[in-house]
């Protein structure tokens, strides 16, 4: 009798889900991350360190900020998070080996050079799983969002995320898509705070432009980021200007109005810009870059589609839709958030 209890428990044990270190069943679901890679990670991992602030601002809304034991410096959205450990200023400068005495079930991090494969290699050498994800665009934020509700068990809520979001962008889409090519104003977008470096045809920038209903001006040019010379910019007259404002130009989590009007006035003033129609029209503006990821990225297509076409859009105040989706899925309002200057657009 005792030797097949022995064996029972045995056979029991050998069978059973191995429990992890964080003490959840070793269940696996595989998901295929933006860089289209099929990785196995634990269902409803317990522990998770985040280095894209994407992902942060979606497992938060899904309602699963407990996960998050550790993140990098640049996820501050919503500012419940800026109480959690910090592992570097951002993916690219993690601490490796703090993350790895955390025993997290899951490590997100952004695409690219921006994590290091030898840092991933580290941590997968440990067992420790690694997502990428980066999320600049509509398309790539709405897969993001339905991987973090599969993992998290989150299904219908992430579900219901995707619908509400989409519903903007579709709104968006449904107006520009018919726009002949000759009414669509010529943009020129200052990419990463750099006056000449812009969008270029293989960039989120120009597909951002594209689908707000802009021409790209630079759309004949080859890579994400081509470097132009401002005699460039004047030769194309652009009838819009847009700046993306980066972190290390202003001094809190977010720009103040004065320092993107400053930064404003700084384009004006660059020598040729005034006989510039963008210029002459006031139709520069001046966008927090991380308006571009996360939940704020169809607010940004908002503001975009207002700014090229403000008769078609005049029904629409991103700014009440930004407000919304920080009451919805943040419980926040929208001091030290991430803005755009000027919100108007001139009808």
């Amino acid at each position: 009798m005792k030797i097949a209890l022995i064996i029972f428990i045995s056979l029991a044990l050998l069978t059973a889900p191995p429990l992890s270190e964080g003490g959840f069943s070793g269940q696996q679901v595989d998901v295929t991350d933006e860089e289209g890679r099929t990785v196995s990670v634990a269902l409803s991992p317990e522990r998770i360190v985040c280095l894209t602030p994407a992902a942060a601002e979606v497992i938060y809304a899904l309602g699963e900020a407990d996960r998050l034991v550790a993140l990098s410096d640049d996820c501050t959205i919503p500012p419940a998070l800026l109480e959690k450990e910090r592992v570097g200023r951002s993916g690219r400068e993690a601490d490796v080996e703090r993350i790895m005495e955390l025993s997290p079930g899951l490590v997100i991090a952004k695409t690219g050079g921006l994590f290091s494969k030898e840092h991933e290699e580290q941590l997968t050498g440990y067992g420790i799983p690694v997502l990428r994800y980066r999320a600049l665009s509509i398309d790539t934020l709405i897969p993001m969002i339905e991987d973090m509700g599969l993992i998290l068990e989150r299904e219908e809520e992430a579900k219901d995320m995707v619908d509400y979001l989409e519903g903007y962008a579709e709104l968006v889409l449904s107006r520009t898509a018919g726009i002949p090519q000759e009414d669509r104003p010529g943009v020129y977008f200052m990419s990463m705070g750099r006056f000449d470096w812009t969008a270029g045809s293989d960039s989120t920038g120009h597909d951002r432009i594209m689908a707000a209903g802009g021409r790209n001006l630079a759309e004949d040019l080859l890579g994400k980021v081509p470097h132009v010379e401002m005699e460039w910019v004047i030769e194309r007259n652009p009838e819009v200007i847009v700046y993306s404002m980066p972190s290390s130009q202003y001094q809190g989590t977010a720009p103040t109005p004065g320092e993107m009007a400053g930064k404003r006035d700084e384009i004006m003033d660059l020598p040729g810009f005034t006989e510039i129609d963008a210029v002459k029209a006031s139709r520069v503006y001046i966008v927090d870059i991380n308006m571009a990821s996360g939940l704020a990225e169809v607010v940004n297509m908002l503001y975009y589609a207002r700014w090229f076409h403000p008769h078609l859009f005049e029904d629409i105040d991103p700014r009440i839709v930004q407000e919304e989706i920080h009451r919805r899925y943040f419980d926040m309002g929208m001091e030290g958030v991430s803005q755009v200057y000027p919100e108007g657009a001139a009808l």
